[in-house]
């Protein structure tokens, strides 16, 4: 899947820090800050309704002009801090990219198709990494990597980075092996066994209590 046009926030530079950002949420704003490579990080803080609507339609590897102060600002959204209670967003950290220059993203991974292996019964297809690191320009980031695991036919086959069918322009991110297994079948007896001692390795559980001593 290609890349999609980039779609505009509109945020303002912000002037309370530490404790005083409740006051911000409590006002229906959301503090964040802009930092990247030769960029001078900026506090900001963002509409909580307008976010919401624009974080629905984008992905983590979306590109997204922020509109600070007038200024136009690419950035990626690197990552959201949420309540652990009601997971409200308490704060958000947009990385600002620059478009003349390759970026590593981290691009999530979805399997299609089916097996025949699953389809008789005799195997099943484990998904052993969701998602993989990738470099490319920002303006042709892919939104996700599809894997087609109707080849996988034989009980020891599985689907290697190196066999990822990869946009132009697209490459596997610094470190990432070649090597890397991203789906692999697994024997259905194999599965059979292993729960098999699971069961046996489990603690079995008494009636009776345990004495009391005195």
């Amino acid at each position: 899947m290609g890349a999609k046009a980039a779609l505009s926030l509109e945020v303002s530079e912000r002037t309370l820090h530490k404790k005083k950002v409740r006051q911000l949420r409590r006002e229906g704003l959301i503090p964040g800050v802009i930092h990247g490579k030769d960029f001078v990080s900026t506090p900001v803080q963002v509409n909580a309704k307008a976010f919401e609507q624009i974080y629905k339609k984008v992905h983590g590897t979306s590109i997204v002009d922020l509109s600070v102060e007038g200024k136009k600002v690419p950035v990626l959204f690197h990552s959201l801090h949420r309540d652990k209670m009601n997971r409200n967003i308490l704060h958000i950290e947009f990385l600002k990219v620059d478009l003349a220059r390759d970026v590593t993203v981290e691009v999530p991974i979805v399997l299609t198709g089916n097996s025949p292996l699953e389809k008789d019964g005799t195997g099943r297809v484990s998904q052993e990494e969701m998602s993989i690191h990738l470099k490319c320009s920002p303006a042709h980031i892919p939104s996700e990597i599809v894997v087609d695991i109707s080849v996988m036919q034989e009980k020891n086959d599985s689907i290697l980075a190196s066999d990822l069918h990869l946009p132009e322009g697209v490459s596997l991110g610094h470190g990432v092996s070649e090597d890397k297994v991203i789906a692999m079948v697994v024997s259905t007896r194999y599965l059979e066994v292993e729960a098999e001692e699971a069961e046996v390795e489990a603690p079995e559980e008494s009636g009776e209590a345990e004495p009391t001593p005195e």
